[in-house]
């Protein structure tokens, strides 16, 4: 995971107001609480392992990753808005990409709003739709990328809306 650390305990705070002011943008288009806006960080922290991206001494993007049976479950993947474009979503996926392999994993999954514009980028860089669930307020896309045969390439995709 280079150029990438380990979160720590201490961490939780700064995540968290991290993981707010990233998806605050994505709130306002989607029309709805982030998925990720709900959760209990410290049920987060001790279940999933979380990445910082650190960029002259400030969080420029996080990763929550989800080891499972059978697949790699990408919690959330978030950078900071002030600095959309600057390839932090492409590092963070290709982080993701990386940690899948080292897992003996060939499966990445992840869940998305519809109405999410991350929800392009992820079909650019070769995640399909498994299904669709149908909730109140939403439509949320179930999505996965086998990446023994990925296509997509995360280098050079512009990722502003990676949370």
């Amino acid at each position: 995971m280079k150029g990438l650390r380990r979160a720590t305990a201490a961490d939780r705070p700064r995540i968290e107001a991290f993981q707010h002011a990233a998806y605050a943008r994505t709130e306002k288009v989607i029309g709805a609480q982030a998925i990720p806006l709900g959760w209990d960080y410290g049920v987060i922290m001790r279940e999933c392992e979380i990445w910082l991206d650190e960029r002259e001494g400030r969080i420029a993007g996080v990763l929550i990753l989800r080891p499972r049976k059978d697949d790699l479950f990408l919690e959330s993947i978030a950078s900071d808005p002030a600095i959309a474009g600057a390839g932090v979503g492409s590092a963070l996926m290709k982080a993701t990409l990386e940690r899948a392999a080292e897992l003996d994993m060939s499966t990445v999954r992840l869940i998305t709003n519809s109405r999410n514009p991350a929800a392009q980028w992820y079909v650019k860089l070769g995640f399909v739709t498994d299904h669709e669930e149908i909730e109140d307020s939403r439509i949320v896309l179930h999505m996965s990328m086998n990446i023994d045969s990925a296509e997509g390439d995360s280098k050079g995709e512009k990722d502003d809306w990676t949370a």
